[in-house]
Formats: structure tokens, C-alpha cells, sequence
């Protein structure tokens, strides 16, 4: 792995080039076995996804990618192969999370409160009314990825459930304007929880759907790397963020790539030492160091060009 320069010291930790090696062939593994796995579906229930430069469906593609190689982490961690099966939920997981998170930010308001509502029917009732081919699509997805483990098992609900909880904070949240002011402690530190909240209960979440057995210690841990992944994510997205008026953590603390180097700092040395040795935490290890590099990156650059975002197929 390559040195991180001043954003971090990786003495103590470093997994070494060979995880970065092997994070390289996983994810071109899993960048092709996505697309055989959700393009069947993606055609058959919206096809306008395929449509022109594909530019949704690639982004699909990408974040299911990394579930993948998350997930294969996971799946190491707990002494387990990464097999089909499990190659299948990673998919249907990134998807799920995909178009969830697209029908919270994209599409408005009204639209973000109908699906959470909509979606808690779900949850509690079983029932999904899709009003357009891309919530179909969501639906068949989510019926398929639910299909491929009992969803009663307590760690799989608790996870799904405090996943949703998360969700509906945040955009409860979004109500919080600045108007002038700085954020005062209370409210930065609720901004934090809610983004903690939210990726690490969806990592929980694609823990519980892989490998429902995992040790409560290990699952703590894949908590911590959820958290530390919304942190990044945020920070990478901090111009765009704030361009469409949405308030994170990480667009709100005085220093943010200072900030975020130090939650880097502590979440990675909670990974190493609270995982066991071994191929699984290597590659999770390698995962998130390079996640955290490009995002840096990304928060510069897309300062530099304005708040549009972009996907980084990285």
C-alpha cells in the first residue's frame, strides 16, 4: 500500500501492497460480476436505466461494487469464503442502497417523505405500492435480497429497522438551517451521530444479510468502518452538499479535512486492533485507506470546479 503522505501514518496497521493488490483484482471481479447479476433485472423492470450513457445504472454498478468487496471483507472476518451466494446479496444490497438513497436526495422533498413512509409500510406491513418503473425495480431488488435470508432472525430486523430509523433522521435534519449562524456543539454532534448512524447501520445491515453469525465484537467493528465510510463520503461531497442546502458534519466543523484525518486515525486503529489478523481485515483496512485518499481528493477537485458531483469510478 502506498504511503499516505500527511494525511496519515500508517505505521502499526498498514495491510502492505499485497491487500492493495488484491483490493485491485476484487474490485475488477466485482465490477464485471454486478453487472451479470443486475442487468437481467435492471432490463426487465427499467429498462430507461440502460438507456444512453447509462450514467444511474454505472453509479449502481460502482457502489455495488464496493458492498462487494466490503462484504467479502466481512465475510473473511468471520472465517467464512465469500461464495455465490454471498456474491449475489452483496449486489442486491449495493442496489437497494443505491436507489434508496436516490429517492431521498433526488427527487425532492415531498417525494423523499412519501418514500420513507412508504417504505415503513414496507417494513411493518409488507406492502409496496411502486408508483414508477425505478421503484419496481427497487421493490423486485428488495424482495429478492429479503428472500435470501429470514429476515426475522434479530440481527438481520434490529439492523434493517435501525437502518430506517437512521434514514428518517437525516432528513429530518435537513430542516436544520444555518441562517447566518455557526452550528452550536449540540447540533454538530447530532449531525455526527446521524451520519455514524446511518452508513453504519447499512454496513450492519450488509453484515446480518451475509453472515448473520458473525461475532457481536466483529459486528461492532463493521459498525465503526460504516461510520468511518459516511464520514468520508461526506467530506467528499461537502460542495455539492451544501450547494442543495443539505447540512452534514463534515460541511459544518471549522477544519474538515483536519477532522476527518483524526476520525481516520481512530476508527482504523479500532479496526486493527479489534479484528482479528488475517486476510479479511487486510483488505477492509486497504478498502478504507483508499476510499479516504480519493475522497480527499475529490473534496478538492470538485472545489476547484464547482459543487456539481460526480461519481468516482475509483
Amino acid at each position: 500500500m502506498e504511503a499516505l503522505g500527511r494525511h496519515s501514518a500508517t505505521v502499526g496497521w498498514d495491510p502492505g501492497p499485497r491487500a492493495q493488490e488484491r483490493l485491485n483484482a476484487l474490485f475488477k471481479r466485482y465490477r464485471t460480476g454486478v453487472g451479470d447479476r443486475l442487468e437481467p433485472i435492471v432490463r426487465q423492470y427499467n429498462p430507461s436505466m440502460l438507456d444512453g450513457g447509462q450514467v444511474e445504472y454505472r453509479k449502481m454498478l460502482e457502489l455495488s461494487a464496493k458492498m462487494n468487496v466490503v462484504g467479502h471483507a466481512c465475510a473473511e472476518i468471520g472465517g467464512f469464503d465469500y461464495d455465490e451466494r454471498r456474491h449475489t446479496i452483496g449486489s442486491l444490497f449495493g442496489a437497494c442502497c443505491f436507489l434508496a438513497d436516490s429517492f431521498i436526495d433526488d427527487f425532492g422533498e415531498d417525494a423523499t417523505r412519501d418514500y420513507l413512509e412508504r417504505l415503513g409500510t414496507l417494513l411493518t406491513e409488507g406492502w409496496f405500492d411502486p408508483k414508477t418503473d425505478r421503484e419496481r425495480l427497487f421493490f423486485v431488488i428488495a424482495a429478492r435480497l429479503f428472500a435470501e435470508r429470514d429476515v426475522l432472525h434479530p440481527i438481520v430486523r434490529q439492523a434493517v429497522l435501525q437502518l430506517y430509523s437512521a434514514q428518517k433522521q437525516d432528513v429530518e435534519l435537513r430542516s436544520m438551517r444555518r441562517d447566518g449562524r455557526r452550528l452550536g456543539r449540540t447540533e454538530l454532534n447530532m449531525l455526527k451521530r446521524c451520519a455514524r448512524n446511518r452508513s453504519g447501520h447499512a454496513i450492519l445491515v450488509l453484515s446480518a444479510f451475509l453472515l448473520p453469525e458473525l461475532r457481536l465484537d466483529y459486528l461492532a467493528r463493521m459498525f465503526w468502518a460504516g461510520a468511518l465510510i459516511m464520514y468520508i463520503d461526506d467530506h467528499g461531497d461537502c460542495w455539492s452538499d451544501l450547494e442543495s442546502n443539505r447540512l452534514t458534519f463534515m460541511n459544518q466543523v471549522s477544519h474538515p479535512e483536519r477532522t476527518l484525518r483524526r476520525l481516520f486515525h481512530v476508527h482504523i486503529g479500532q479496526l486493527a486492533s479489534g479484528l482479528p489478523d488475517g486476510d479479511g481485515r487486510d483488505l477492509l483496512l486497504a478498502f478504507l485507506t483508499r476510499y479516504y485518499l480519493t475522497r480527499i481528493e475529490k473534496h478538492r477537485q470538485q472545489r476547484a470546479r464547482g459543487a456539481s458531483p460526480w461519481a468516482i469510478y475509483e
